[in-house]
C-alpha cells in the first residue's frame, strides 16, 4: 500500500512523507525535543516529527499550573475531553535551535520540520534568516497563533498579518513552509486564502481554542494564566469542520490536528479533505500513540482494500 503523500507540491522539490502521521509541535517527548523517548523508538516509521516552537529570545513561559488535568495521561484514561494548556512557549530561542539542537536533529532518522513564533512581520522574516544554511530540517511551519506587538492581534486572525508574516519567511527561503491557523476566525477561508498567496506550500488546521476551567472549591481557574488552549477530543469536531472549509478554498495541502486519538479519527480527517495529521495530545498521554494510530489507519486503509491513501482524502459524502 502507498501510504506517501506530497506536502509541499508547488515546490521544485516536492516534500514526500513516507506516510501521513506526524507528532505535534510541543508535544515531542516530555519536554518537546525528545526527552523520555527510548533510544529505539522508530521515529523513522512515521511521516514528520515537530519539536517545540521556537521564538526570536530564550522564553521562560506561563507560571504553574500549566495542564489541566494535572496529567494529560490521567485526564485521557479517566475519559477528560477539556483538556487545556498554558505553557507559552517555553524554549532557548532560535539562536540556541541553529546552534546546539539542529545538529541533533541532522543525526536523527527522522524528518524533522521545524516550528517558529514571532512577534512581528520584521521578525518572521529575522528568524527565518537565522535558518538559511542550517541543516537538520526540511521544513519550517509558521505558528501563527501569536499576537503582534503592533498592534495585539493574533497573525492567524488577519489576512493582512498573515500575509505579510508568510511573506517575510519566504523572502529568506525556498524551504517548504506549512502555515498553522488559529480556530478563532470568522472565516477560515480568508485566512487559508492569504497565507497561500503569501507562499504557504500547506496549512496546518487548527491550533487550540482559548477555554477556561474553575475549580469549583476554590472558586479559582485551574491554570496559572487562568485562560489557556483547548485541545484533545473536544477540539476534533471544530478543527474538522475548518479543515473541510478550508480544503475546498486553497489548492495546497492541510494538514489536520486536534484530538487525534486513533487511526479513525486520522481516517476521519484525510476524508475531510487534509493529507496528513498531526498527533498532539494522545502522544503527551502515551508517547507510543503516534505508532499505534499508524498502524490503525494503516489497517484501515487494508480493510477498505485501497491501493494509495490518497484515495480516501476529501472523499467525504456531504451534501
Amino acid at each position: 500500500m502507498d501510504l506517501t503523500v506530497n506536502l509541499a507540491p508547488r515546490r521544485r522539490q516536492p516534500l514526500i512523507l513516507s506516510n501521513p502521521v506526524m507528532i505535534a509541535s510541543g508535544t515531542f517527548g516530555y519536554d518537546g525535543y525528545g526527552r523520555g523517548l527510548s533510544a529505539d523508538a522508530p521515529l523513522a516509521s512515521l511521516g514528520a516529527v515537530l519539536p517545540k516552537t521556537f521564538t526570536r529570545h530564550p522564553r521562560e513561559g506561563n507560571p504553574e499550573p500549566r495542564w489541566f488535568p494535572s496529567s494529560f495521561r490521567e485526564g485521557l484514561a479517566a475519559g477528560e475531553t477539556t483538556l487545556l494548556n498554558s505553557i507559552g512557549l517555553t524554549n532557548p530561542g532560535i539562536k540556541a535551535a541553529m546552534s546546539d539542537l539542529a545538529p541533533q536533529w541532522a543525526e536523527a532518522d527522522t524528518n524533522i520540520v521545524m516550528s517558529m513564533a514571532a512577534d512581528s512581520p520584521e521578525q518572521w522574516e529575522e528568524m527565518a534568516a537565522f535558518t538559511v544554511g542550517v541543516a537538520g530540517f526540511s521544513t519550517i511551519e509558521l505558528n501563527l497563533s501569536c499576537p503582534n506587538v503592533d498592534d495585539g492581534a493574533m497573525f492567524s486572525h488577519h489576512p493582512r498579518l498573515t500575509e505579510a508574516a508568510v511573506a517575510g519567511v519566504r523572502r529568506q527561503t525556498d524551504m517548504p513552509v506549512w502555515v498553522k491557523l488559529s480556530p478563532n476566525v470568522p472565516d477560515i477561508t480568508e485566512i487559508a486564502h492569504a497565507a497561500v498567496s503569501a507562499g504557504a506550500d500547506a496549512l496546518t488546521i487548527s491550533n487550540t481554542v482559548p477555554a477556561l476551567h474553575i475549580d469549583v472549591d476554590t472558586g479559582k481557574p485551574t491554570l496559572g494564566t487562568s485562560y489557556g488552549g483547548l485541545s484533545g477530543p473536544a477540539l476534533r469536531p471544530i478543527a474538522m469542520a475548518l479543515v473541510h472549509k478550508a480544503a475546498q478554498a486553497v489548492d495546497v495541502p492541510i494538514i489536520g490536528v486536534g484530538g487525534v486519538m486513533t487511526g479513525r479519527h486520522a481516517a476521519e480527517y484525510l476524508l475531510a479533505g487534509a493529507s496528513a495529521v498531526q498527533v498532539g495530545s494522545a502522544n503527551l498521554a502515551d508517547l507510543n500513540a503516534p505508532f499505534r494510530i499508524l498502524a490503525e489507519l494503516e489497517a484501515l486503509l487494508h480493510q477498505w482494500e485501497v491501493a494509495s491513501v490518497s484515495e480516501i482524502i476529501g472523499k467525504a459524502q456531504l451534501p
